[in-house]
């Protein structure tokens, strides 16, 4: 008999025993306030345009003196094409530390410094997208990583799953109708929940006033449904669901299922899809134990375990060097059937948190096993690294300026 593989729920079926998220909890108040743009300070790192400097002279240095002042330095004034007439002049130098650290010291220089980049700091104003709520985008500096990153209305995050409600007011703009392998049909409407849930952690739309926000707010969803109404499938049904992902040119695999069964058909799935450049996310399972849970376990995939809101590993998720990093797992609020939002809990609401950071840095065009690599390389170690998972924590600010 064909063995099944079920949804990695905490508990069979969370949703009938969370607490909805209703008209008390927007009542109070908590709504972000509207979407605002404004220039922040320089990003996390503190980039600076290459090779250029912007230095502030004393008042009354004349010219000659200014040229006398950049002599040696390999230094040229850059002609200033503003339509104000600035105080300030712009350098392009062969050394910018160097340069700075000079100009400094020279006394008819008032100030040099970097010609940092500035950007605009994005807050969306969706109901729920607040600490409150959605713990886990601010817990992951999701928030910051937005300034820099917010994925690609051309890419998508294949959601395999138990389908996506794709007509929910959070989702019905982003969902593109895939296959629905349990019914062999173009339909893959959600009859669970928990499908909806994981969508809206990871692409839900973002600054539109009402819901969640998503963690990749310009990426696109495709529903695929692999998993039936009670929430398990087969593994042909997954397998077959995987590959249909990978041809369509899905940048992202997100797969909150699994099983305590190494099969290879499984492992030559996600080693298609990965050859193809596609990401896969899987969640690392609910049973508490340190034995491996396929697909999560396999080489080419990022299997993730699930953290609390103080970042404390979940008593429910499995743990182990095999799993690769961590992410909010523990009463995560998303989307839900017929217009609703939930908190779920399990390593299944963990995992799309990854693959939406997974679809912010592939819409900076980055290949898989470079969105791999920053997501490893940069997950904040948290303690139990290295036995209960390998790397750590993820941090999504990090990763788009790795």
């Amino acid at each position: 008999m064909m063995k099944a593989l079920w949804s990695g729920l905490t508990l069979a079926f969370l949703l009938a025993v969370s607490p909805m998220i209703g008209e008390a909890a927007m009542d109070r108040g908590d709504a972000m306030s509207e979407g605002e743009v404004f220039v922040s300070a320089v990003d996390a790192k503190g980039a600076h345009v290459k090779d250029e400097v912007v230095v502030k002279f004393k008042e009354g240095i004349t010219k000659r003196k200014q040229d006398k002042a950049i002599k040696g330095l390999n230094a040229k004034i850059m002609a200033d094409e503003d339509v104000v007439e600035s105080p300030f002049k712009v350098l392009k130098v062969g050394n910018v530390d160097a340069v700075v650290k000079a100009l400094n010291k020279n006394p008819n220089v008032k100030y040099a410094e970097p010609n940092y980049k500035l950007y605009a700091t994005w807050s969306p104003n969706d109901t729920y997208a607040n600490t409150d709520y959605q713990y886990g985008l601010f817990t992951t500096n999701t928030d910051v990583a937005w300034d820099i990153a917010r994925g690609s209305s051309s890419q998508e995050i294949a959601i395999l799953d138990t389908g996506v409600d794709y007509k929910h007011e959070d989702l019905r703009n982003k969902t593109i109708q895939g296959y629905n392998f349990v019914q062999n049909n173009t339909n893959p409407m959600d009859r669970n929940g928990h499908g909806t849930h994981v969508a809206g952690t990871a692409a839900a739309e973002t600054n539109n006033g009402i819901g969640i926000a998503g963690m990749a707010p310009d990426t696109q969803i495709l529903a695929v449904r692999v998993l039936d109404a009670r929430g398990s499938g087969t593994l042909d049904d997954v397998a077959d669901g995987i590959i249909y992902a990978a041809d369509y040119g899905a940048e992202v695999i997100n797969l909150s299922l699994g099983c305590d069964c190494d099969t290879q058909t499984l492992e030559d799935a996600v080693n298609y899809a990965w050859n193809k450049g596609t990401v896969v996310v899987a969640a690392a399972g609910n049973d508490g134990v340190s034995t491996t849970f396929e697909p999560a376990s396999y080489e080419n995939t990022i299997a993730v375990g699930a953290v609390d809101s103080n970042n404390q590993l979940a008593s429910f998720s499995n743990y182990g060097v095999w799993v690769d990093v961590v992410a909010p797992g523990v009463d995560i609020a998303s989307t839900v059937q017929r217009d609703g939002y939930a908190y779920m809990s399990g390593t299944s609401m963990a995992s799309p948190h990854v693959a939406g950071l997974a679809g912010l840095l592939a819409g900076q065009g980055r290949n898989n096993a470079e969105i791999r690599a920053a997501i490893e390389q940069t997950a904040d170690p948290l303690n139990g690294a290295g036995y209960y998972y390998e790397h750590g924590f993820i941090n999504s600010s990090d990763a788009v300026n790795y």
